[in-house]
């Protein structure tokens, strides 16, 4: 198969993230970031950064004839408006085909396929990024995402990296309609709107966030310094107004006695008043009355608790005598 020259970004820090804005059933696209090992698989991850670097667009092959074969002649390597063309719930999704679209095409950068880089990845949870192949060293543009743990796919396929955000949507992919070959029906086909080396979208919200953030602590600072100055200025006049805090706290020592001399004048005028008088000795009255009234009430009860209990007690010994007869 005929390859397209391409240049590869470097594999630095700034270039292990890549990303894709992935259409489900025609719905908006959401993104999925991939963090790519670069230090232990640095050919795959160049090869899969590059792809996703591309500028172009590749196009689905007219559907006349039904057949591979009718797919474009040079097709441009890219992973841009591909489809995921076979979905396996509980397992995978994979991807990657800008040829024919079915699984049967594609082709990296480095030639039309690459021998295998490392095996040290192990297929151990759900979100690992994988490529696919037809054997041993036949690596070339499709790649897989597990859904589960994959333990049967170690030292056969070249594991190198992993989904970091957007595991939700690879979840969702997996829930779409297929067919009997594992593929989307027409309604519901997965495309790759866009993608690209680094965080696409979510890199801009992060840019924006580090920037209030930063807007806020230079807003804390000058809060800071508005506090410290003001503190300095009052602790410069805090000797020079030990003499008013003084007078301040004298008058208001006597502001309350004031208020408590004409408060008891008050009650005094009150108790005055012969009706006041009369009323206050009522319920007065009332109140021992009622206190006396329950004393009464207990006594009473205790009382009669002590007849029944001494009766009771009689009873049982004459009842005792009588069975010793």
């Amino acid at each position: 198969m005929a390859t397209c020259p391409m240049t590869a970004p470097p594999s630095d820090q700034h270039h292990e993230y890549c990303y894709m804005d992935i259409s489900i059933a025609g719905s908006e696209p959401r993104t999925v970031v991939f963090l790519l090992d670069t230090r232990t698989c640095p050919k795959t991850s160049q090869n899969f950064a590059a792809l996703c670097a591309s500028s172009a667009v590749a196009k689905r092959p007219s559907s006349k004839g039904g057949s591979s074969s009718n797919a474009n002649p040079t097709p441009t390597p890219t992973y841009r408006n591909t489809e995921f063309h076979r979905i396996k719930p509980g397992f995978m999704v994979q991807g990657g085909d800008f040829a024919s679209f079915d699984g049967t095409g594609g082709h990296s950068i480095h030639g039309s396929t690459f021998p295998d880089e490392s095996f040290a990845i192990k297929h151990d949870a759900e979100g690992i990024l994988s490529m696919a192949n037809r054997g041993a060293n036949t690596n070339g543009s499709q790649f897989f995402v597990t859904l589960a743990r994959a333990p049967h796919l170690d030292g056969k396929h070249v594991a190198f990296g992993k989904v970091v955000h957007g595991m939700n949507v690879i979840r969702e992919m997996a829930s779409v309609e297929v067919d009997e070959r594992d593929r989307p029906i027409a309604m519901q086909r997965i495309v790759v709107v866009d993608c690209g080396v680094g965080m696409g979208n979510l890199g801009d919200v992060n840019n924006k966030s580090a920037k209030k953030g930063d807007i806020k602590k230079k807003k804390k600072h000058r809060r800071r310094d508005r506090s410290a100055s003001s503190s300095s200025s009052s602790s410069s006049s805090s000797a020079s107004s030990y003499d008013d805090d003084d007078s301040t706290g004298i008058k208001r020592s006597r502001d309350k006695r004031r208020k408590r001399a004409r408060s008891q004048s008050r009650s005094r005028s009150r108790d005055r008043n012969p009706r006041r008088r009369r009323s206050k000795e009522r319920r007065k009255k009332k109140k021992r009355k009622s206190k006396s009234w329950h004393r009464d009430r207990e006594d009473e009860d205790r009382r009669r608790s002590r007849k029944h209990s001494s009766r009771s007690n009689r009873k049982h010994r004459k009842r005792s005598r009588s069975r010793s007869r």
